[in-house]
């Protein structure tokens, strides 16, 4: 996390779809060579949201991480 933007950003796909899913406002994307990272808005509860992701103690619906997974593919693709 970038402490003076309030941006959360990763490389992670699946963690941007889960914060994605979980509706965490995406703020933009940035290309780094074969790199896509995405920034994220940075709430309070982000970082423990993330422990808990990769911990696997976190749940989204199906559903939404499927749209989520399409939408940010297609994001991926676009962006030159």
């Amino acid at each position: 996390m970038n402490m003076k933007t309030g941006m959360f950003s990763t490389r992670d796909f699946y963690l941007a779809c889960f914060l994605k899913a979980r509706d965490i406002r995406l703020i933009r994307t940035e290309r780094r060579g074969s790199i896509l990272v995405f920034f994220f808005e940075d709430s309070g509860k982000l970082q423990q949201m993330i422990a808990r992701f990769y911990s696997n103690e976190e749940e989204v619906p199906a559903s939404r991480f499927v749209n989520a997974i399409r939408d940010l593919k297609a994001l991926v693709h676009n962006v030159k």
